[in-house]
């Protein structure tokens, strides 16, 4: 049963969309060339309670139903982001500029280049060498959470200011792509992510008299894929801990949490590959990630065996309460802010490395 004539009739007289277990158990056809800004979806009647029915946004049914992911698949294609969910109700609105989209943002101070939006903190003292650190978001806690701002644009480390030197800016970039993020890299629906992550870096550098020595990229699973790209990419030094450089493990064990099959042009593990081949390392590069990860066989296979003059350093923590990929960032604070303020004040040569934290054996 396909439902084209109904949904085109919604959406050119009432621009919203009933789905039911009728409607979703099929083929959800959308022409989306003609279709309006906004789109509302009426998914109230769906759920196994009364509160799941309006709580829950589409995302909740696209996890569970072929179709409902397909056609959320479709409309990240074409630029239609969740914006707000509200009494079973999911509403998505097409990024046309990033001007025209920021009412959608509730962060502060928000900058925008291009079709990025940014924060840039300012150091606590004035420098005539200051420095700059960029923070690239990981998947947000509530990963499916229908605000854009903690879906593409979580903050993660609020605090960390305090633990680099007073002359650095800290600067955070908008990951809005794909579903619940773009990793920071190129989707089917935007060719130019890396281009202008890559340019808004540079701007940020010219513009505040900061060299590329003193720059230092950090980010955690989804930011860490960021980091890692960026710095391979653009030859900054950078902190990575345990970046997702393949979705085979998300999508095979978890039905795809991160809505990436469909959605990019090329796989991640098919990008970091033909990234190792052709880029020389130029900067220092470090990787931390855990043996007690299932990230950390791709790390390896990925990253390590295309590093072919081992030029990346690659720290390996085993530790009592990293169990799980998203455990690794949170216990290796320690070991992150010791690099990232090495790399800023170049205190000595990190190397390749493998850490254990003990624990007491009752």
């Amino acid at each position: 049963m396909s439902i084209s004539n109904t949904i085109k009739n919604y959406f050119s007289n009432e621009k919203k969309m009933i789905l039911n277990n009728q409607t979703i158990a099929d083929d959800i056809v959308i022409d989306l060339n003609n279709a309006p800004k906004r789109l509302v979806f009426d998914k109230s009647s769906i759920g196994s309670t009364d509160d799941e029915k309006l709580k829950h946004n589409v995302f909740a049914i696209a996890r569970k139903n072929k179709y409902v992911k397909n056609l959320v698949v479709e409309l990240a294609n074409n630029g239609y982001y969740l914006v707000e969910h509200k009494d079973g109700i999911s509403t998505f609105e097409k990024f046309d500029t990033a001007e025209k989209f920021k009412h959608n943002l509730t962060n502060s101070n928000l900058n925008i280049y291009k079709d990025l939006f940014y924060t840039l903190d300012k150091p606590s003292i004035a420098s005539t060498t200051p420095r700059l650190l960029v923070v690239f978001s990981s998947v947000a806690d509530f990963s499916l959470n229908a605000s854009i701002s903690r879906r593409n644009f979580f903050i993660n480390f609020k605090s960390i200011n305090k633990y680099v030197p007073s002359n650095t800016y800290v600067l955070r970039i908008s990951d809005i792509g794909a579903v619940v993020g773009s990793f920071y890299l190129n989707n089917n629906f935007n060719k130019n992510v890396e281009k202008n992550v890559q340019e808004l870096l540079k701007l940020i550098m010219k513009g505040n008299g900061i060299e590329k020595k003193d720059v230092v990229l950090y980010g955690a699973s989804k930011g860490a894929t960021a980091s890692l790209y960026h710095a391979l990419k653009g030859g900054y030094n950078s902190v990575c801990v345990d970046p997702i450089v393949s979705d085979e493990y998300h999508e095979n064990q978890y039905n795809d949490p991160h809505f990436t099959q469909g959605t990019f042009p090329l796989s991640k593990q098919e990008k970091f590959i033909q990234l190792m081949k052709e880029v020389k390392i130029i900067s220092d590069v470090n990787i931390i990630y855990s043996i007690n990860s299932p990230i950390y066989e791709y790390i390896n296979a990925i990253i390590k065996d295309h590093d072919m003059e081992q030029k990346i350093k690659y720290i390996n923590i085993s530790h009592p309460k990293i169990k799980d990929h998203p455990d690794v960032g949170p216990n290796t604070i320690d070991v992150l802010t010791l690099i990232i303020n090495n790399l800023f004040y170049k205190l000595g040569d990190v190397s390749s490395k493998n850490l254990t934290i003990e624990a007491k054996i009752e």
